[in-house]
């Protein structure tokens, strides 16, 4: 949300709040109402796990026509990991999105793939 005051005699001012796509804490900024304000580009992609190494990282495909074979991210250790190995492991079709923005990446969903590609 954001929102913009005018102090007596002052100059306007923009107050932002925000949560962080990768932490989830809550962020707030004040700026000046003439200033630019940078903002991220955010993509948010859906691939099939081909493979889950031995060290964590998964093998990626993209759907077709999104993007590149993806190889430098890693099974996170949480809820989401969790249920992306316990599905691959059962020999199931798995799909994941992962989330882009300033350079990093983030598992935000995993499902099975029941349209039998």
């Amino acid at each position: 949300s954001s929102g913009i005051n005018a102090e007596y005699g002052g100059s306007a001012k923009c107050n932002f709040t925000a949560i962080d796509l990768f932490t989830g804490d809550k962020k707030e900024a004040i700026s000046p109402g003439h200033a630019n304000v940078d903002v991220p580009i955010v993509t948010r992609l859906e691939y099939t796990v081909m493979d889950i190494d031995d060290s964590g990282f998964f093998s990626l495909m993209p759907n077709e026509g999104q993007g590149e074979m993806r190889e430098d991210i890693r099974c996170p250790d949480d809820a989401e990991g969790e249920k992306a190995k316990t599905l691959f492991n059962d020999g199931k079709d798995v799909m994941v999105t992962i989330l882009t923005a300033i350079g990093e990446d983030r598992l935000v969903d995993v499902k099975e793939n029941t349209k039998g590609n």
